[in-house]
């Protein structure tokens, strides 16, 4: 590994020292300083020109990169040269409105914080903040002004108020706010954690309480109430039937014995006990358990868990018979006292328990298996639609998805879901929908639409069917099918594009078909964008990253004392890609398996064996392997952090405690505007969706917008960056042509 790092890094330096020789052999750098003169050139070869920018993109040199590109002549005679000087000048002009509208935005925010603050409206003070430190170059310039310091103080003290007054979901906004605008640090993470434990809480035991703080909330702040609470399908006891204490030992027991970072039981006990203790102290839990409104009762628990917190911190080693004794003691305690049902103290504690370990750790209990076996299989049952609550609560369809039940009986874009089985959805969840419409394949359910238009509601029965996810999406949608696209964000030079939006059994399947297709047409280049790329399946990301990599290691795995303990290699034959030039883009939002590839791209890049380059911002940092364990009778999982992720060059992805280093940097740092993050993702969202009917034929075409807008309008700026790379690097072979730059153009930009 370490001669791998050495490789990287040493092939980092080396292309540099080619740029600079470059650049004094083509005379564009003084070669030698001793008569203070810049040599003349008369011309330089397109296709010199074309790898010096290449190479200083992937070495970080944004300065070079874009004196680079406007050097392009404007009257040149090759086509594609005069075809990416135009690219070039509407980047050149996009970029300008860009800068413009971040300084403009910047002094409005700073605007809006002044004006809020001396409202004294901190919440929308503390937005204004948080956007206003997006947009600025540095995140401390906006964190260390004396004025936002002391709102942060303000703040603090509001939400510790409002904790403690026990206004939850006030608390929350607050604390939500706070941590975002230290995200980087951490600064209020634990509050956050401490007070969205109490509202989880709420949500599964008492969400009509819940319900009833958001509306009053929305009314406070002048908003329209919510409608009615729904209760359907929101049965309390169905979401912890099933749990008993063997689970929980079980769990404990795995993760003293396997987790990456050595855990003590005895610091699992604790945590279990402190969350048992946030259980009984959240007042509102005594609408669905009485026996909570009871002080007495309630005072001689606590009594009972405080005692044994005592003990278990000063207790160096606990063992398995200590944990089995308190988990007794613990119920024991709760039938003499609060009378809660044994699986709801159960499960608190488990939860507790495993919120020691890390963010990734805990146990998925029975009534939560569904949804997770459906973010790791990449199919769920159901029937086949996507679905949303639009501004007035209703329950509406964004789109059904092709070759589905929902499809095929005729359920359209913006149909109003008014009843499922004769249920209405007035006040329903977006979860509760879910669970609602979803289930095993063959079961039916009857959904009662709405249609603009139309007076009489249309009932649709409906098979529930295994349901596929696609998760590699093109640039443009050519068809009704879901996999019907048109791979090319560049017909003209044939550079491809390849959306990855997560990792699932399909995706190295679906991802070689789109090459195939692309390959058969003359691929020249490809866009690989991993940005907000949640993860999923290490497989399919070791198996994407073989189709570039040739032979070697794509990702290893080590304990906590860094000793490796497994690692993926690329298979011979695999790598239909590695003499494409690639341009990976990746974002914060890019996490776990979309790192690794992107990681493993970059490394083999700068070892010279790859042609790439990655473009973006940092990735989330999330480099840990979970493994899951069953707890008893396939009805709860235990899911365990117990390895950490290294690059093929020896990089650590995972971002741990206290780390000022983490993820996945980019080659080419390209920021983007919050607005045009969110305009672009409105964008690219409303033009995948293909608006069909039952006879699976495409709808209202002439509405779906252009993906070319992205680019045209200077909306995707990362994407814009990316194109002009790839549409430079196909120059590389351009013969007997050559361009004129003057001497000393880019002098100084080193």
């Amino acid at each position: 590994m370490s001669r791998t790092n050495s490789t990287g890094r040493s092939g980092r330096w080396a292309a540099i020292v080619v740029a600079l020789g470059a650049l004094v052999g083509l005379g564009l750098m003084p070669a030698s300083t001793n008569a203070g003169r810049v040599s003349p050139t008369e011309s330089v070869s397109v296709a010199e020109w074309s790898k010096l920018v290449w190479n200083s993109a992937s070495t970080g040199n944004d300065r070079l990169v874009f004196n680079l590109l406007e050097r392009l002549p404007e009257n040149h005679d090759d086509a594609s040269v005069r075809d990416l000087r135009a690219a070039v000048d509407r980047h050149v002009a996009n970029e300008s409105q860009r800068r413009e509208r971040r300084d403009a935005r910047a002094s409005e925010l700073e605007g809006e914080f002044i004006k809020n603050a001396e409202k004294n409206d901190v919440a929308k003070a503390l937005v204004s903040a948080i956007e206003w430190s997006e947009v600025v170059s540095s995140r401390s310039e906006v964190i260390e002004d004396r004025r936002v310091a002391a709102l942060v103080g303000r703040a603090e003290r509001l939400a510790r108020d409002a904790e403690a007054a026990g206004r939850w979901i006030d608390a929350q906004d607050m604390y939500f706010r706070l941590s975002m605008l230290f995200e980087e640090t951490g600064r209020f993470r634990d509050d956050l954690r401490r007070v969205t434990e109490r509202i989880g809480l709420l949500r599964i035991y008492v969400p009509e309480r819940l319900h009833a703080m958001r509306n009053e909330q929305r009314v406070r702040d002048g908003e329209d109430p919510l409608p009615a609470f729904n209760n359907a399908g929101d049965d309390w006891r169905s979401k912890i039937t099933g749990i008993d204490q063997f689970m929980v030992r079980r769990a404990l027991l795995r993760a003293r014995q396997s987790h990456v970072d050595n855990a003590r039981l005895g610091d699992l006990i604790v945590g279990g006990l402190k969350s048992v203790r946030t259980f009984a102290t959240t007042p509102d839990l005594s609408e669905a358990f009485p026996g909570m409104a009871d002080q007495k009762a309630k005072e001689a628990f606590l009594a009972h868990i405080d005692g044994r917190l005592t003990t278990f911190r000063g207790r160096a080693n606990p063992d398995e018979f200590d944990l089995s004794r308190a988990l007794m003691g613990l119920l024991e305690a709760n039938k003499n006292t609060l009378r809660v049902p044994d699986e709801a103290i159960l499960r608190a504690f488990g939860d507790g328990a495993l919120a020691q370990l890390d963010e990734f750790s805990g146990v998925i209990w029975p009534d939560e298996i569904p949804q997770f076996m459906r973010s790791t299989t990449g199919r769920f049952q159901g029937v086949g639609i996507q679905i949303q609550l639009d501004e007035m609560r209703n329950l509406k369809v964004v789109t059904p998805l092709e070759g589905t039940p929902a499809q095929r009986a005729g359920i359209r874009k913006n149909d109003i879901i008014r009843e499922i089985d004769g249920e209405s959805t007035l006040g329903v969840t977006l979860l509760q929908a879910v669970d609602r419409i979803t289930g095993k394949a063959g079961t039916g359910v009857k959904l009662t639409v709405e249609r603009p238009g139309q007076q009489e509601w249309i009932e649709f029965p409906l098979t529930r069917a295994d349901i596929p996810i696609h998760t590699i999406k093109g640039w443009r949608r050519s068809g009704a099918r879901e996999t019907d696209w048109d791979w090319f964000v560049d017909p003209e030079h044939k550079i491809g594009y390849i959306r990855l939006t997560q990792f699932s059994e399909e995706t190295t399947r679906d991802f070689d078909r789109a090459i195939r297709e692309m390959r058969a047409q003359g691929l020249n280049g490809l866009v690989l964008d991993l940005r907000f790329n949640p993860g999923g399946l290490l497989r399919e990301a070791v198996s994407i990253a073989n189709r570039f990599v040739r032979e070697g290691v794509i990702v290893s795995q080590h304990n906590a004392q860094g000793v490796q303990v497994d690692a993926d290699r690329a298979r011979p034959g695999m790598d239909m890609l590695r003499d494409i030039p690639v341009a990976v883009l990746i974002n914060d939002g890019s996490a776990s398996a979309s790192e690794i590839v992107a990681g493993c791209i970059q490394d083999y890049a700068r070892s010279g064996a790859l042609d790439a380059v990655v473009v973006g911002v940092r990735t989330y940092g999330k480099g840990s392997v979970q493994n899951i364990y069953d707890l008893g009778r396939g009805e709860a999982i235990l899911k365990l952090t117990e390895r950490y992720y290294r690059l093929p060059g020896g990089r650590l992805i995972h971002r741990r405690e206290g780390a000022d280093t983490w993820g996945v940097e980019p080659d080419l740092s390209v920021r983007m505007l919050p607005e045009q993050i969110s305009n672009a993702l409105e964008l690219r969202q409303n033009a995948d969706i293909v608006e069909i009917d039952e006879r699976g034929v495409a709808l209202n075409e002439a509405d779906r917008p252009d993906p070319a807008r992205l680019l045209d309008e200077g909306i995707d700026t990362q994407l814009e960056v990316a194109l002009l790379l790839l549409r430079s690097r196909a120059l590389a072979n351009t013969k007997g042509h050559a361009m004129l730059l003057p001497a000393g153009a880019v002098a100084g930009e080193f």
